[in-house]
């Protein structure tokens, strides 16, 4: 018999992280303590600790007696996040270069963009991204870039899963040509090159994203119309 050794509280926060990530919970909803209570079948205390860890996550905007808010966002809360993003990968690519794990950080990197093609088109690609920039933040043996990366990088996954589709394979297949490319920068020691690939790819990601947008809001804009 599998026996879950996670707390009340670590279930209940990856149930609602996941629910929020994929806009189940929808962006600037109200997460009310007693619904939870109610819903899990457990007492204030997981839940409040639940939430509490998503407020860390940066999911959560404001905390009251009743419950908390969800994050919203526009285009520049995108913007913001993805140039932080940025700016801490290209600094794990030059401390784990300066560190001496060239090799290490590039078994690693063969191995995600092995799993990006494999996964393409499915929700899994989105993990084998964030792994695959996650390895030169591993590397640079720097808790408190892994502690920045790690929040705002969940902020990023909850616009990019719930804004790209998973069918859009053409974004999906750059994505893996880009990683292909810094991989190989990398593995010729120039981190510099790899930087400004890296910079090329984040920057990709903003225009990217401001078009989708306003795909989405043309077509809200004719349904309303209808």
């Amino acid at each position: 018999m599998l026996i879950n050794k996670k707390s009340l509280s670590d279930q209940i926060y990856d149930v609602l992280k996941m629910e929020i990530l994929k806009r189940e919970i929808p962006f600037g909803s109200k997460l009310v303590n007693r619904t939870l209570q109610k819903r899990f079948g457990v007492s204030s205390s997981p839940i409040r600790d639940a939430i509490n860890r998503l407020n860390q996550d940066g999911l959560i905007t404001s905390i009251d007696t009743t419950g908390a808010t969800v994050v919203d966002f526009d285009y520049n809360f995108f913007l913001e996040i993805n140039e932080v993003l940025l700016y801490v990968v290209n600094t794990g690519i030059k401390l784990s270069f300066e560190k001496g794990h060239v090799d290490e950080v590039c078994s690693h990197l063969e191995e995600y963009i092995s799993l990006q093609e494999k996964y393409i088109g499915t929700d899994d690609f989105y993990d084998y991204d964030y792994r695959f920039h996650k390895t030169f933040i591993d590397y640079s043996n720097n808790s408190r870039l892994k502690k920045i990366f790690k929040e705002y990088n969940v902020l990023h996954e909850m616009l990019v899963r719930n804004y790209y589709d998973p069918e859009t394979m053409q974004i999906q297949e750059d994505s893996i040509k880009i990683h292909r490319r810094i991989l190989e920068a990398f593995k010729n020691r120039d981190y510099e090159l790899a930087m400004e690939l890296t910079e090329e790819h984040y920057k990709s990601a903003e225009d990217i994203f401001k078009n989708i947008l306003k795909q989405k809001e043309e077509t809200h804009e004719d349904e309303t119309a209808l």
